[in-house]
């Protein structure tokens, strides 16, 4: 049986196809999708200005970008507001919550100690 750190490694690896499965090449990509699914899982409305100001993960333009390539490959979507048409809301789509779903069970499938 291979010891704990060539376990992480062989994690990391299967981690890393899944996220090429999805077209998720950049971390902050995979940051930015993970914050979207949190707050879903939260039941908490999570805005465009609220991804823009991910500030520990890039500059506002950085994460612009990284919102859109995400859209472009219809990880997420963003909603215009039925009370507000000027804000919009992120939400994962069905796609992402398959991300996530593959990601946990990666992480249920590691062979325990």
């Amino acid at each position: 049986m291979p010891s704990a750190p060539f376990k992480f490694l062989h994690f990391a690896a299967s981690l890393r196809r899944i996220n090429k499965r999805y077209k998720l090449a950049d971390q902050k990509e995979v940051l930015v999708l993970e914050s979207v699914l949190s707050a879903h899982a939260e039941k908490v409305s999570f805005s465009v200005l609220d991804l823009i100001l991910l500030n520990e993960i890039a500059s506002q333009a950085t994460l612009h970008s990284v919102m859109s390539n995400l859209i472009t490959k219809k990880l997420i979507k963003a909603e215009t507001s039925k009370e507000d048409g000027r804000r919009k809301y992120v939400i994962p789509t069905k796609l992402a919550l398959e991300w996530l779903q593959d990601c946990s069970d990666l992480l249920c499938s590691a062979p325990q100690k």
